[in-house]
């Protein structure tokens, strides 16, 4: 089977290659808006994406008779927290937040980073 892994993560580390694991091995690197195609003997295989602590959920991919063609991208959910936090920052003077309420809202998203970890990076089937 063929596969097609194209990386499209945004501006998100764009500046380092991510680690392509074939059943929990390393098989290739995709810098940022760069697409490879590979061949696969198995009949399936899981794949998943890593940057350094950054993950993705293992995606099977089962051989279709056709090029499967992969999409990495960064977890919306994971943007859309940056950008939350991003925003956070201009409000603490506005709110007046002390020193306490500062660091349990770190605390939070910390907490909330850490459980993302496994999750940042979505494989899909592009159509």
């Amino acid at each position: 089977m063929k596969i097609r892994c194209t990386r499209n993560t945004g501006f998100y580390g764009m500046g380092s290659p991510i680690e392509i694991k074939k059943d929990d091995e390393k098989w290739f690197y995709l810098s940022q808006n760069q697409t490879k195609q590979v061949e696969v003997e198995a009949a399936e295989c899981t794949i998943q994406a890593k940057f350094f602590f950054l993950k993705s959920v293992p995606f099977k991919v089962i051989d279709q008779g056709h090029i499967i063609d992969l999409e990495i991208t960064m977890n919306p959910t994971l943007i859309f927290v940056y950008v939350i936090l991003f925003v956070g920052m201009f409000l603490i003077p506005v709110l007046h937040l002390n020193v306490i309420e500062i660091l349990l809202l770190l605390i939070i998203y910390f907490i909330f980073v850490f459980s993302m970890l496994s999750k940042a990076y979505v494989i899909k089937e592009k159509n």
